[in-house]
C-alpha cells in the first residue's frame, strides 16, 4: 500500500519535472536568436530554385530581418507618435525593397509562387492577430513572419 502510494507520488513528481524542463527549454528568456527560431523561409515554397537563388534569398532574408529588428527596436523606444509613424514608414519601404530584391532573382513563374506565398503568410498573420489570447510582448500579436 505504502509502496504504490510512493510510486504514484514519485510518478507525479517526475511528470512535473519533465513538464517544467520542457517549458523552460522552449522559452527563450533573453530573446536571443529570436529570428533563427521563428524565421520561415520562402525557399521551400518556390519550386525550381537554383542553389545560387537559394543562397541569395537566404542572404537577403537575413539582411532584411536584421534591418526590421533594428527598426522594431527603434519604434518601441520611440516616444512620439510622429517618430513612430516615421519608423513605420521606413519599415514599409524596407518590406517593398526586400520584396523587390527577392523578385529580381526569380523567373516569372517563381514570382507568382512568391506572391502566393506572401499572400498566404499575410493571411496567416492577420488571422493569428485576430485570435488574441496570447500574452507577452506586442499583446500576443505574434511576429508574423513573411517570406
Amino acid at each position: 500500500m505504502k509502496t504504490s502510494r510512493l510510486n504514484r507520488v514519485a510518478g507525479i513528481f517526475l511528470a512535473l519535472i519533465v513538464t517544467a524542463q520542457v517549458a523552460v527549454s522552449s522559452t527563450n528568456l533573453d530573446n536571443k536568436d529570436q529570428n533563427k527560431t521563428h524565421q520561415v523561409s520562402c525557399i521551400n515554397s518556390i519550386s525550381g530554385l537554383t542553389e545560387y537563388q537559394k543562397e541569395r534569398i537566404i542572404a537577403i532574408e537575413q539582411q532584411n530581418q536584421t534591418i526590421m529588428n533594428d527598426l522594431r527596436e527603434k519604434r518601441q523606444s520611440a516616444s512620439g507618435k510622429t517618430q513612430k509613424e516615421d519608423i513605420k514608414n521606413q519599415m514599409e519601404k524596407q518590406v517593398e525593397s526586400y520584396e523587390f530584391a527577392i523578385k529580381a532573382l526569380l523567373s516569372a513563374d517563381q514570382q507568382l509562387q512568391f506572391d502566393q506565398y506572401q499572400k498566404n503568410a499575410t493571411t496567416k498573420k492577420s488571422s493569428s492577430q485576430n485570435q488574441g489570447g496570447g500574452k507577452g510582448k506586442g499583446g500576443g500579436k505574434g511576429n508574423g513572419q513573411k517570406c
